[in-house]
């Protein structure tokens, strides 16, 4: 996660179900005096290996926040949605797993574990197609134990 300065979760709820054992939870933290919501798996999906998914695609992009609180406007936080939606069909074995995205402070970010980077991105270009210019930003690099996603949940109280 860029910059995260101080981090400070709580667990606060499972917010969705993948299948029985793949469960979503979304937990708060502050980054520059400033609040942070988190979304993600509270463990690597049922059946997966780590070792098959090694290349993290980390997705941010940058908005104005609408407040002091650092959290998007509206307009922005709706596109976001589009935008996640139209890229859900790739959160599946196989392919890769969504594994943590965080809002606040002025960007949201998506962070995936793939199998193939290639392949991803081409899946990502084909679900973009016709959907306006997003303002992402995309960084990939190789991590097959899955360190952000793990330093992250050993960091979050209650689970």
């Amino acid at each position: 996660m860029k910059n995260l300065a101080k981090l400070i979760i709580l667990w606060s709820f499972i917010v969705s179900v993948v299948s029985a054992e793949d469960l979503y939870f979304t937990a708060i933290g502050e980054e520059d005096g400033k609040p942070l919501i988190f979304r993600s798996l509270q463990s690597v999906p049922e059946g997966s290996k780590e070792t098959d998914y090694p290349f993290l695609i980390s997705i941010y992009w940058p908005y104005i926040p609408a407040n002091d609180g650092g959290m998007p406007d509206a307009e922005a936080n709706e596109a976001q949605i589009v935008f996640e939606d139209a890229l859900e069909y790739l959160d599946k074995p196989g392919i890769s797993h969504l594994m943590l995205v965080v809002t606040g402070n002025g960007r949201k970010e998506w962070h995936w574990y793939v199998k193939d980077i290639e392949d991803w991105m081409q899946g990502l270009n084909d679900a973009l197609a016709g959907k306006p210019v997003f303002p992402i930003e995309i960084e990939n690099s190789k991590q097959p134990d899955w360190s952000l996603y793990h330093n992250f949940v050993s960091g979050v109280n209650g689970i």
